[in-house]
This record gives C-alpha cells, structure tokens and sequence, in this order.
C-alpha cells in the first residue's frame, strides 16, 4: 500500500510539472515531441473526410487521404503541448476536447469557436459521436473545482451548434479519461477514469443518459488508466477497456456493461492501437512493439498479421486505417483493404499544406504565421503559407466563445495558475497526458 501511494504521489507531482509546462508559452514547433498522428476521426457520412490529430496541429482531407490541409493549434484554441480528442458529427463539423474547452468548427477547420452553455471554461478530456444518430453527440469534463472535479456529460443533438448537460453530475472523486456511447442503446453512457483518494481504476455506467450513474472497479494492474477501447455494435453490455499497465499494456472485456473483466491480451509494450470491426466480429490491437494483431472476438486468439508500427487504428466500411511510424513504416497513415496484410499509404509527413481557407476566416489570421516552421519541421514545401481557396467562415453557434491566441498561436485561455484548483488542475491534465494515443 505505501508503494503504491508513492507511485501515486510522483505521479501527481508529474502532472503539476506538465501543467506548468502546458501554461507556458511555447511556439507550434518548439513543443519538443517528434512529429507524428495519434487519432484518425471519420466523417460518420462522408468517408472521403478525414481528420487526423497530430502531434503538429489537426490535419484534414475531403479526398479520401489525396491531399491534406493543415490546421493550426492556434485557431483551434489549444496549446502545442495537447492532444485534443476529436471527432467528426453527421455534417462534417469538427469537435476538438482541449484543455481550454470544447472547440467546434462547421465549416471544415477555417473558423473555430469554444462551444457556450455548461461547455464554457471546462477541462473537456473526451468526446464521442453516437454511431446511429452521428448528428447526436457527447463530450465529458474533467474541471478542476474544490473538494474534487467537476465531471459532467454534455450532449448536443444538433452537430454541435448547441450543447447542453446530460443528466447530472458524475461523483466528484472522479478523474474523467475517455467517454462512450453504446451504438445500439444511446441511453447506455460509459465514462472511465481514476477516483478515490488512492487513483483506483474506475468505470462510470449511466443506463439512463447520465441521470444516475454506477460505479465498477478496474484493476489497473499497476498502471496508470483505464481508457475505454469501444463498446460492441450491437451488445450494449460488452466493452472494452485498453489498460495503461506496466510493463506491458492489456486489453480487457467486459460482457456483464462493467460488473466483472477478463483479460483478453497482453500487449508487449504500449497498446496504441484498437479497433472494432464495423459488425463487432473482430479486434485488431496493435503498438510499436507488437505490430497489428487481429482476432476473433469470440475467441480472442489473436494472430500477428503485420509488423506496421501502430500509433493509431480505426475499423470502417472502407477498411482498416493505421497511423505508422514515417522512417520505419514508410507512412503517416494508410488503410489496409485485407486486413492488415497490406496497407496503402494515405499520408506522409511532408505531404502537407496549409488548409485552403479564406481571407476573412480566422484560419488567415492565425496560422499562416506558423506555417513556415510546421514546413520545415515536417520536410513540406513552405511557400503556400498564405490561406487561399474558398471557404465558409467560423459558425460560432449558440453561446459559444471564439478562441484567443498569442503570437505563437498557443491560446492563452486555461486552468488556474496556483492555489488548489492548480493542483486539481495537474491531475486533470496528467488524465489527459495518460490519455494521449489511447483512443
């Protein structure tokens, strides 16, 4: 029990130094991590629409992966330090969770706005779309407030114009990491994260849409989070969980919606990758160390199928999409129509340029200034630094804030910079750390 207390006490330590971190100003290539993509969104409507987050900004594609239009964190609303989860609604507006506040674009990355309502100012650490109304969906909170954090469901229902708070609060004990929505029932909501005095692993199962919750333990084996993988198609009652272990990552399942988990797979290093076959049938896994492996998802006997470096992957109608390591896999993403056996390269780092936005829209005025430095970090060619092309500008919806930059592009909206709520503060942004790569 002391050494677990210990580890837990370093880590909490860890996150207020990365909350520091994350308060300073810092330029969109001076962020220190190597360039690479960590989550693929796809348009639930479009699947020529691509969004990728990077670890450089939001990248974006109308063609299927055939060209690809840059979008700064600036004008997004977040800082270089973040990994925002991202999702895509019905009629292509993006949603970006940041440490700031729930960012929204409906014209395709060109204007962004932070959604008003009960989203204002709040520590979003996640966001969902419902498979069977993609115009539906959820975010979580995770806001540092005295006595604990301030966790709540909020749902829109109309792509994102407006959001509004589902039900009520989740238990103030609760560090939110990752929220989901079970395909076949919308009123089954899951929310994992850490809670207690002691960071115990933790599932939140709300089967009313957020009006009364139930909590389940994980055991987190020693790690650090407990991240939700997906939950089945059709089988409201089985998820998965991808377990941040140590030494090596695990994969647990759930067949009873929480009460009891089996472990299904040890990964050999960080577990990066999961995906659900559209019809629930089959799971690849996947990591730097492991490559991809698929099985059947009534056996779990998974088999090794390619040496691909996972950072990411995602199951849809059009295949299997994979984020690569560029030196190693000779790609940034690609999509495999066999089943991992092949993958045909979508993006690489340097096929870039700044999304194609016009001149009024608040994609001009932010990010052409940071182009110049994304281009040479990333090999692209940076003479197209100038926003150009036709678009609409930033639909801001109903209550919502726009974003505020500095001149490096970083926004300088945030958490508070001492006292208590500073320390709540570092534990929410350490949930969102350990959440990195785990969609």
């Amino acid at each position: 029990m002391l050494a677990s207390a210990v580890m837990r006490h370093r880590r909490a330590v860890s996150w207020s130094i990365a909350l520091l971190a994350a308060m300073a100003p810092i330029s969109a290539s001076a962020n220190g991590r190597f360039p690479s993509a960590s989550q693929l969104a796809l348009d639930p409507k479009d699947p020529s629409h691509l969004v990728l987050a990077a670890t450089f900004g939001i990248l974006e594609s109308s063609d299927a992966g055939k060209t690809w239009g840059w979008i700064c964190e600036g004008v997004v609303g977040y800082s270089s330090t973040e990994d925002p989860a991202i999702a895509v609604t019905a009629n292509g507006t993006l949603l970006a969770g940041a440490f700031e506040g729930l960012a929204v674009s409906h014209d395709r990355g060109c204007g962004w706005a932070f959604a008003g309502g009960p989203a204002l100012k709040e520590y979003v650490i996640d966001t969902a779309v419902e498979p069977l109304e993609p115009s539906h969906a959820v975010a979580i909170t995770s806001t540092g407030v005295m006595g604990g954090f301030h966790v709540a469901l909020l749902e829109t229902l109309d792509n994102g114009v407006t959001f509004t708070q589902a039900g009520v609060d989740a238990p103030k004990d609760l560090i939110a990491e990752t929220v989901e929505v079970a395909p076949s029932k919308a009123s089954r909501v899951y929310v994992s994260g850490l809670a207690g005095p002691m960071l115990q692993g933790d599932l939140e199962r709300s089967d009313d849409r957020g009006k009364t919750w139930t909590r389940f333990a994980v055991d987190l084996m020693g790690g650090a989070g407990a991240y939700i993988a997906a939950v089945d198609p059709k089988n409201p009652d089985r998820v998965y969980l991808r377990i941040d272990a140590s030494p090596a990552d695990k994969l647990l399942v759930s067949d009873d919606a929480g009460a009891t988990w089996k472990a299904v797979h040890t990964a050999k290093g960080s577990m990066l990758g999961f995906a659900l076959s559209p019809d629930g049938s089959k799971v690849a896994v996947g990591g730097p160390a492991d490559g991809i492996l698929i099985a059947s998802t009534t056996d779990f006997a998974f088999t090794p199928v390619s040496t691909v470096h996972a950072l990411c992957l995602k199951w849809s109608a059009e295949g299997l999409y994979a984020c690569g390591d560029e030196f190693k896999d000779g790609f940034t993403l690609a999509r495999s129509t066999d089943e991992a056996k092949s993958f045909a390269p979508l993006y690489h780092l340097s096929n870039l340029a700044p999304l194609a936005c016009g001149a009024d829209t608040p994609f001009a005025s932010v990010c052409p200034d940071a182009w110049p430095s994304i281009a040479s970090l990333i090999g692209a060619d940076d003479g197209a630094g100038g926003a150009g092309g036709a678009s609409q500008g930033a639909s801001s919806g109903s209550g919502a804030s726009a974003p505020r930059a500095t001149s490096s592009g970083c926004s300088i909206s945030g958490p508070p910079s001492s006292g208590p709520l500073a320390l709540l503060s570092a534990l929410a942004l350490g949930a969102w750390i350990h959440r990195r790569n785990r969609r």
